[in-house]
Protein backbone atom coordinates (compact mmCIF):
# COMPACT_ATOMS: atom_id res chain seq x y z
CA UNK A 1 0.00 0.00 0.00
CA UNK A 2 1.54 3.64 -0.84
CA UNK A 3 2.13 6.24 1.96
CA UNK A 4 -0.70 8.22 0.34
CA UNK A 5 -3.18 5.50 0.66
CA UNK A 6 -2.25 5.21 4.35
CA UNK A 7 -2.24 8.77 5.48
CA UNK A 8 -6.05 8.83 3.50
CA UNK A 9 -7.11 5.54 5.23
CA UNK A 10 -5.12 6.84 8.90
CA UNK A 11 -7.12 10.57 8.34
CA UNK A 12 -10.63 8.51 8.03
CA UNK A 13 -10.00 6.21 11.09
CA UNK A 14 -8.72 9.41 13.09
CA UNK A 15 -11.91 11.33 11.26
CA UNK A 16 -14.75 8.25 12.82
CA UNK A 17 -13.08 8.06 15.95
CA UNK A 18 -13.53 11.66 16.70
CA UNK A 19 -17.43 11.02 15.38
CA UNK A 20 -17.69 7.95 18.39
CA UNK A 21 -16.40 10.06 20.77
CA UNK A 22 -18.40 12.95 19.70
CA UNK A 23 -21.27 10.75 19.80
CA UNK A 24 -20.46 9.09 22.75
CA UNK A 25 -20.02 12.71 24.92
CA UNK A 26 -23.60 13.59 23.27
CA UNK A 27 -25.11 10.31 24.37
CA UNK A 28 -23.43 10.57 27.55
CA UNK A 29 -25.09 14.38 28.40
CA UNK A 30 -28.46 12.86 27.06
CA UNK A 31 -28.87 10.19 29.52
CA UNK A 32 -27.48 12.38 32.28
CA UNK A 33 -30.48 14.70 31.36
CA UNK A 34 -32.68 11.76 31.68
CA UNK A 35 -31.38 10.71 34.99
CA UNK A 36 -32.34 14.11 36.36
CA UNK A 37 -35.39 13.66 35.54
CA UNK A 38 -35.97 10.56 37.07
CA UNK A 39 -37.35 9.93 40.74
CA UNK A 40 -34.60 10.21 43.13
CA UNK A 41 -34.16 7.32 45.61
CA UNK A 42 -32.98 9.25 48.94
CA UNK A 43 -32.53 5.95 51.33
CA UNK A 44 -32.87 2.20 51.93
CA UNK A 45 -36.61 2.41 53.03
CA UNK A 46 -37.43 3.94 49.26
CA UNK A 47 -35.31 1.07 47.94
CA UNK A 48 -36.68 -1.29 49.89
CA UNK A 49 -40.34 -0.79 50.25
CA UNK A 50 -41.42 2.62 47.68
CA UNK A 51 -42.24 0.39 44.87
CA UNK A 52 -44.71 -1.31 46.91
CA UNK A 53 -46.55 1.76 48.24
CA UNK A 54 -50.15 2.56 47.82
CA UNK A 55 -51.54 5.56 47.61
CA UNK A 56 -54.27 3.80 50.17
CA UNK A 57 -51.48 2.86 52.15
CA UNK A 58 -50.40 5.91 53.24
CA UNK A 59 -53.99 7.19 53.21
CA UNK A 60 -54.22 5.04 56.46
CA UNK A 61 -51.05 5.71 57.30
CA UNK A 62 -51.87 9.36 57.11
CA UNK A 63 -55.15 8.80 59.15
CA UNK A 64 -54.10 6.06 61.81
CA UNK A 65 -57.92 5.64 62.78
CA UNK A 66 -61.36 5.96 60.71
CA UNK A 67 -61.93 9.16 63.53
CA UNK A 68 -58.74 10.56 62.34
CA UNK A 69 -59.84 10.25 58.66
CA UNK A 70 -63.49 10.82 59.25
CA UNK A 71 -62.42 14.62 60.91
CA UNK A 72 -60.02 15.31 58.46
CA UNK A 73 -62.98 15.20 56.17
CA UNK A 74 -65.21 17.24 57.83
CA UNK A 75 -62.28 19.96 58.27
CA UNK A 76 -62.27 20.06 54.30
CA UNK A 77 -66.06 20.47 53.51
CA UNK A 78 -67.48 16.70 54.52
CA UNK A 79 -65.19 14.48 51.73
CA UNK A 80 -62.18 13.22 51.39
CA UNK A 81 -61.10 10.99 49.05
CA UNK A 82 -58.24 8.77 47.93
CA UNK A 83 -57.47 7.63 44.01
CA UNK A 84 -55.52 4.30 43.75
CA UNK A 85 -55.62 1.57 41.07
CA UNK A 86 -54.25 -2.22 40.98
CA UNK A 87 -54.17 -5.06 38.55
CA UNK A 88 -57.61 -5.66 39.00
CA UNK A 89 -58.65 -1.83 38.62
CA UNK A 90 -59.00 1.91 39.01
CA UNK A 91 -60.75 2.72 41.93
CA UNK A 92 -61.67 6.04 44.51
CA UNK A 93 -61.98 5.51 47.97
CA UNK A 94 -64.23 8.53 49.50
CA UNK A 95 -65.57 9.33 52.58
CA UNK A 96 -68.59 11.41 52.49
CA UNK A 97 -70.87 13.22 54.52
CA UNK A 98 -74.35 13.58 53.60
CA UNK A 99 -78.49 13.47 54.05
CA UNK A 100 -77.90 9.73 55.76
CA UNK A 101 -74.73 10.77 57.37
CA UNK A 102 -70.85 9.32 56.60
CA UNK A 103 -70.68 7.01 54.42
CA UNK A 104 -67.79 5.19 52.65
CA UNK A 105 -67.65 5.06 48.49
CA UNK A 106 -65.76 3.11 46.32
CA UNK A 107 -65.70 3.98 43.10
CA UNK A 108 -64.69 2.00 39.88
CA UNK A 109 -63.64 3.83 36.39
CA UNK A 110 -63.15 2.56 33.23
CA UNK A 111 -59.37 1.89 32.26
CA UNK A 112 -57.48 1.13 29.07
CA UNK A 113 -59.14 1.10 25.56
CA UNK A 114 -62.56 1.65 27.13
CA UNK A 115 -61.59 5.10 29.22
CA UNK A 116 -60.08 5.79 25.81
CA UNK A 117 -63.22 5.71 24.02
CA UNK A 118 -65.67 7.66 27.03
CA UNK A 119 -62.24 10.49 26.50
CA UNK A 120 -62.53 10.71 22.89
CA UNK A 121 -66.29 9.95 22.33
CA UNK A 122 -66.40 13.42 24.63
CA UNK A 123 -64.16 15.46 23.33
CA UNK A 124 -66.04 14.51 19.82
CA UNK A 125 -69.04 15.78 21.12
CA UNK A 126 -70.82 18.80 20.14
CA UNK A 127 -72.46 19.21 22.82
CA UNK A 128 -70.14 18.13 25.96
CA UNK A 129 -72.65 18.53 28.50
CA UNK A 130 -74.89 16.58 26.69
CA UNK A 131 -72.68 14.12 26.50
CA UNK A 132 -71.49 13.71 30.20
CA UNK A 133 -75.50 12.41 30.52
CA UNK A 134 -75.53 10.55 27.67
CA UNK A 135 -71.99 8.74 29.09
CA UNK A 136 -74.05 8.25 32.42
CA UNK A 137 -76.73 6.48 30.76
CA UNK A 138 -74.18 4.30 28.54
CA UNK A 139 -72.15 2.78 31.60
CA UNK A 140 -75.53 1.90 33.61
CA UNK A 141 -76.48 0.10 30.00
CA UNK A 142 -73.00 -1.19 29.79
CA UNK A 143 -73.52 -3.49 33.08
CA UNK A 144 -74.62 -6.84 31.79
CA UNK A 145 -78.06 -7.73 33.51
CA UNK A 146 -76.95 -10.22 35.54
CA UNK A 147 -74.17 -7.80 37.03
CA UNK A 148 -77.21 -5.15 37.76
CA UNK A 149 -77.19 -4.29 41.31
CA UNK A 150 -79.46 -1.46 42.83
CA UNK A 151 -76.84 -0.44 44.98
CA UNK A 152 -74.48 0.11 41.59
CA UNK A 153 -75.12 3.16 40.93
CA UNK A 154 -72.87 5.86 38.17
CA UNK A 155 -71.23 8.88 39.14
CA UNK A 156 -69.54 12.07 38.34
CA UNK A 157 -66.78 13.10 40.41
CA UNK A 158 -63.90 15.94 40.28
CA UNK A 159 -61.59 15.80 37.11
CA UNK A 160 -58.16 16.98 37.58
CA UNK A 161 -58.76 17.78 33.95
CA UNK A 162 -61.63 19.14 31.64
CA UNK A 163 -62.19 15.90 30.84
CA UNK A 164 -65.41 14.43 33.22
CA UNK A 165 -64.65 11.53 35.59
CA UNK A 166 -67.39 8.93 35.24
CA UNK A 167 -67.92 5.64 36.78
CA UNK A 168 -69.60 2.81 38.57
CA UNK A 169 -69.73 3.45 42.42
CA UNK A 170 -71.45 1.88 45.54
CA UNK A 171 -71.65 3.24 48.93
CA UNK A 172 -71.67 1.59 52.48
CA UNK A 173 -72.86 3.09 55.95
CA UNK A 174 -69.51 4.02 58.53
CA UNK A 175 -71.59 3.63 61.50
CA UNK A 176 -69.57 0.76 63.33
CA UNK A 177 -66.53 1.28 61.22
CA UNK A 178 -63.83 2.12 63.82
CA UNK A 179 -60.57 0.51 62.32
CA UNK A 180 -59.70 0.14 58.74
CA UNK A 181 -60.19 -3.51 59.15
CA UNK A 182 -63.46 -3.29 59.63
CA UNK A 183 -63.37 -1.15 56.10
CA UNK A 184 -61.83 -3.85 54.59
CA UNK A 185 -63.87 -6.65 55.56
CA UNK A 186 -67.51 -4.38 54.74
CA UNK A 187 -66.08 -3.55 51.06
CA UNK A 188 -64.04 -7.01 50.47
CA UNK A 189 -67.76 -8.73 48.73
CA UNK A 190 -69.40 -5.60 47.47
CA UNK A 191 -71.14 -6.34 44.06
CA UNK A 192 -68.82 -3.50 42.38
CA UNK A 193 -66.04 -5.64 42.29
CA UNK A 194 -67.40 -7.95 39.53
CA UNK A 195 -67.65 -5.10 37.79
CA UNK A 196 -63.48 -4.32 37.21
CA UNK A 197 -63.13 -7.00 34.50
CA UNK A 198 -65.18 -4.91 32.19
CA UNK A 199 -63.93 -2.20 33.35
CA UNK A 200 -60.88 -2.44 30.35
CA UNK A 201 -63.35 -3.64 27.74
CA UNK A 202 -65.60 -7.34 28.06
CA UNK A 203 -62.90 -9.71 27.34
CA UNK A 204 -60.40 -7.29 25.95
CA UNK A 205 -57.31 -6.61 28.37
CA UNK A 206 -56.07 -3.39 26.52
CA UNK A 207 -56.49 -4.14 23.31
CA UNK A 208 -59.00 -3.25 20.72
CA UNK A 209 -62.79 -2.96 21.95
CA UNK A 210 -65.60 -5.42 20.59
CA UNK A 211 -67.74 -3.63 17.76
CA UNK A 212 -70.37 -4.00 19.88
CA UNK A 213 -69.20 -1.56 22.09
CA UNK A 214 -68.53 0.53 19.69
CA UNK A 215 -72.06 0.19 18.64
CA UNK A 216 -73.87 0.53 22.50
CA UNK A 217 -72.22 4.25 22.44
CA UNK A 218 -73.84 5.15 18.99
CA UNK A 219 -76.95 4.15 20.28
CA UNK A 220 -76.85 6.32 23.73
CA UNK A 221 -76.18 9.19 20.39
CA UNK A 222 -72.29 9.02 21.29
CA UNK A 223 -69.70 9.82 18.51
CA UNK A 224 -67.02 7.08 18.73
CA UNK A 225 -64.50 6.56 15.54
CA UNK A 226 -61.93 3.52 15.82
CA UNK A 227 -58.55 3.66 13.84
CA UNK A 228 -58.52 0.74 10.98
CA UNK A 229 -54.91 0.57 11.34
CA UNK A 230 -54.55 0.02 15.13
CA UNK A 231 -58.22 -0.10 16.27
CA UNK A 232 -57.52 2.55 19.11
CA UNK A 233 -60.62 4.90 19.48
CA UNK A 234 -59.65 8.60 18.29
CA UNK A 235 -60.63 12.50 17.44
CA UNK A 236 -59.46 14.94 15.41
CA UNK A 237 -60.52 17.22 18.43
CA UNK A 238 -57.67 17.10 20.84
CA UNK A 239 -56.69 20.57 22.36
CA UNK A 240 -53.49 20.23 21.16
CA UNK A 241 -53.88 18.48 17.55
CA UNK A 242 -57.09 19.86 16.13
CA UNK A 243 -57.99 18.24 13.07
CA UNK A 244 -55.40 15.43 13.35
CA UNK A 245 -56.71 12.10 14.06
CA UNK A 246 -55.18 11.37 17.69
CA UNK A 247 -55.34 8.68 20.62
CA UNK A 248 -55.88 10.06 24.08
CA UNK A 249 -54.45 6.99 26.69
CA UNK A 250 -50.65 6.42 25.38
CA UNK A 251 -47.68 7.73 24.25
CA UNK A 252 -48.85 7.23 20.49
CA UNK A 253 -51.09 10.49 19.88
CA UNK A 254 -51.42 10.80 15.68
CA UNK A 255 -49.01 8.00 15.45
CA UNK A 256 -50.72 4.17 14.22
CA UNK A 257 -49.09 1.28 14.62
CA UNK A 258 -50.72 -0.42 11.80
CA UNK A 259 -50.86 -3.98 13.81
CA UNK A 260 -54.67 -5.01 12.43
CA UNK A 261 -53.33 -4.10 8.98
CA UNK A 262 -50.06 -6.64 9.49
CA UNK A 263 -47.91 -3.68 8.35
CA UNK A 264 -45.04 -2.53 9.62
CA UNK A 265 -42.43 1.07 9.12
CA UNK A 266 -39.72 2.60 10.59
CA UNK A 267 -41.48 6.11 9.85
CA UNK A 268 -44.89 7.17 11.69
CA UNK A 269 -47.74 7.47 10.14
CA UNK A 270 -51.05 8.64 11.09
CA UNK A 271 -54.38 7.03 12.02
CA UNK A 272 -57.00 5.75 8.86
CA UNK A 273 -60.79 5.55 9.20
CA UNK A 274 -60.68 3.10 6.63
CA UNK A 275 -58.44 0.72 5.63
CA UNK A 276 -58.02 1.76 1.99
CA UNK A 277 -56.23 4.59 2.99
CA UNK A 278 -53.75 2.56 4.16
CA UNK A 279 -50.09 2.86 2.36
CA UNK A 280 -46.31 2.69 3.15
CA UNK A 281 -45.17 5.92 4.98
CA UNK A 282 -43.35 8.71 2.62
CA UNK A 283 -40.27 10.05 2.38
CA UNK A 284 -38.73 13.77 2.50
CA UNK A 285 -36.85 14.85 -1.20
CA UNK A 286 -34.55 16.95 1.05
CA UNK A 287 -35.93 20.14 -0.02
CA UNK A 288 -38.36 20.88 1.87
CA UNK A 289 -38.18 24.11 4.19
CA UNK A 290 -37.25 23.13 8.13
CA UNK A 291 -37.37 24.95 11.55
CA UNK A 292 -36.05 23.82 14.69
CA UNK A 293 -38.25 22.91 17.62
CA UNK A 294 -38.03 24.97 20.44
CA UNK A 295 -38.59 22.61 22.81
CA UNK A 296 -36.41 19.12 21.10
CA UNK A 297 -34.38 20.87 19.30
CA UNK A 298 -34.53 18.44 16.40
CA UNK A 299 -35.16 19.97 13.05
CA UNK A 300 -38.75 19.99 11.49
CA UNK A 301 -40.95 20.39 8.69
CA UNK A 302 -44.31 21.24 7.44
CA UNK A 303 -43.67 19.00 4.30
CA UNK A 304 -43.81 15.84 5.12
CA UNK A 305 -45.95 13.92 2.55
CA UNK A 306 -47.72 11.60 5.71
CA UNK A 307 -47.88 14.95 8.20
CA UNK A 308 -49.08 17.79 5.95
CA UNK A 309 -49.68 21.20 7.76
CA UNK A 310 -48.40 19.10 11.17
CA UNK A 311 -44.77 19.57 12.07
CA UNK A 312 -42.92 16.32 12.00
CA UNK A 313 -38.91 15.83 12.16
CA UNK A 314 -37.51 16.14 9.27
CA UNK A 315 -34.76 12.82 9.32
CA UNK A 316 -35.36 9.90 10.99
CA UNK A 317 -38.12 8.43 12.25
CA UNK A 318 -40.15 11.24 11.12
CA UNK A 319 -42.16 11.91 14.25
CA UNK A 320 -45.09 14.65 14.70
CA UNK A 321 -44.21 13.91 18.29
CA UNK A 322 -42.45 16.45 20.52
CA UNK A 323 -42.94 16.02 24.50
CA UNK A 324 -43.87 13.02 25.58
CA UNK A 325 -45.49 12.92 29.77
CA UNK A 326 -43.62 10.20 31.80
CA UNK A 327 -44.73 8.42 34.79
CA UNK A 328 -43.62 10.55 37.41
CA UNK A 329 -47.49 12.26 37.80
CA UNK A 330 -49.71 10.73 41.00
CA UNK A 331 -52.66 7.89 40.00
CA UNK A 332 -55.25 10.48 40.50
CA UNK A 333 -53.31 13.15 38.18
CA UNK A 334 -52.56 10.28 35.28
CA UNK A 335 -55.95 8.69 34.79
CA UNK A 336 -57.84 11.85 33.74
CA UNK A 337 -54.47 12.87 31.32
CA UNK A 338 -55.45 13.79 27.82
CA UNK A 339 -52.33 15.42 26.74
CA UNK A 340 -50.20 12.43 26.85
CA UNK A 341 -48.25 14.22 23.65
CA UNK A 342 -47.67 17.17 21.93
CA UNK A 343 -46.53 18.44 18.81
CA UNK A 344 -43.64 20.27 17.89
CA UNK A 345 -43.81 23.95 18.23
CA UNK A 346 -41.28 25.87 16.03
CA UNK A 347 -38.86 28.64 17.25
CA UNK A 348 -40.18 31.60 16.83
CA UNK A 349 -44.10 30.71 16.74
CA UNK A 350 -44.23 32.17 20.01
CA UNK A 351 -46.15 30.89 23.23
CA UNK A 352 -48.91 29.76 22.13
CA UNK A 353 -51.64 26.94 23.95
CA UNK A 354 -49.04 24.02 23.32
CA UNK A 355 -46.39 25.39 24.62
CA UNK A 356 -47.92 26.87 27.65
CA UNK A 357 -49.28 23.29 27.88
CA UNK A 358 -45.52 21.78 27.53
CA UNK A 359 -44.04 24.21 30.35
CA UNK A 360 -47.39 23.33 32.78
CA UNK A 361 -46.23 19.54 32.52
CA UNK A 362 -42.80 20.73 33.21
CA UNK A 363 -43.66 22.76 36.20
CA UNK A 364 -46.15 20.25 37.48
CA UNK A 365 -43.31 17.16 37.50
CA UNK A 366 -44.61 14.68 35.23
CA UNK A 367 -42.72 15.87 31.82
CA UNK A 368 -40.35 13.05 30.21
CA UNK A 369 -37.99 14.92 28.70
CA UNK A 370 -35.36 14.72 26.72
CA UNK A 371 -36.05 11.48 24.71
CA UNK A 372 -33.64 8.89 24.91
CA UNK A 373 -31.36 8.91 21.82
CA UNK A 374 -31.76 6.62 18.62
CA UNK A 375 -28.69 4.80 17.91
CA UNK A 376 -30.56 3.75 14.57
CA UNK A 377 -30.66 6.98 13.43
CA UNK A 378 -27.11 7.96 13.07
Amino acid sequence: MGKRAQQKRAAKHAKQAKQCTAAASRNAATFAAVAANLPQLTSMDDILFGPLATPWGDFTDAYATVADALAAAEEVGGVLSCFSFDDSGEYERSLRHGADGWTYEMALYPRGTLRELVKTSWLDADDQDQAVEQLHRLLAAYVPENLRHPELQTVQRPSTTSVPRIGWAQSLPMAGMQTWEDVRLAEKDLPLFALAPLADGPGRSYGPLLEETFALFRAHGLSVRDCAGCGAPVTDRHPHWPGVLVSVENEYGPVCDRSRLEGESVQRVGHILDAAQARPAGKLTGKEQKVQCQHCAVHVTEQHPDWPGVWTEAGGYSRPICAVVGSGCSDDLSYDLVDCVYPHVPVGAGEGPTAAAIAAAKKGGYFFQPRLPSFLEG
